[in-house]
């Protein structure tokens, strides 16, 4: 009976040390994220930052988020970037323009410069 649970254990931890992860696997896991609409859009949502929600709502969101380039942050207007292009010069940046009126949020868009009609870039330097 010894034998057999010995046998059992052995089997159990050669079987463990073949199911870690490979070099590949690791060295990808490592590589940046680059964000699409839907993710910032998703990473927005879960923070609860939404139309009505408050100028607080959306500091928040900015400090627990460092990844995020806060371009502008005032009573009316806050502006940030993920920089997909650092990552790959091929993939457009993706921004969160968020307007106030009165502390809450009054207009709130998400998307790359160019679903913007105003110069988005010009607000990070």
């Amino acid at each position: 009976m010894k034998k057999w649970c010995a046998g059992v254990a052995a089997i159990v931890l050669l079987g463990g040390c073949k199911s870690g992860t490979s070099s590949e696997d690791a060295a990808g896991s490592n590589k940046p994220k680059i964000y699409k609409l839907e993710d910032v859009d998703e990473e927005l949502k879960a923070a609860g930052v939404q139309l009505n929600g408050t100028q607080e709502d959306v500091r928040n969101f900015a400090k627990a988020h460092p990844n995020y380039q806060v371009c502008q942050d005032t009573d009316y207007m806050f502006v940030a970037r993920m920089r997909n292009s650092k990552i790959d010069p091929k993939v457009s940046d993706q921004y969160i323009v968020v307007a106030y009126r009165e502390g809450k949020i009054s207009n709130l868009e998400v998307g790359p410069p160019e679903f913007s009609v105003g110069n988005l870039p010009s607000y990070c330097h």
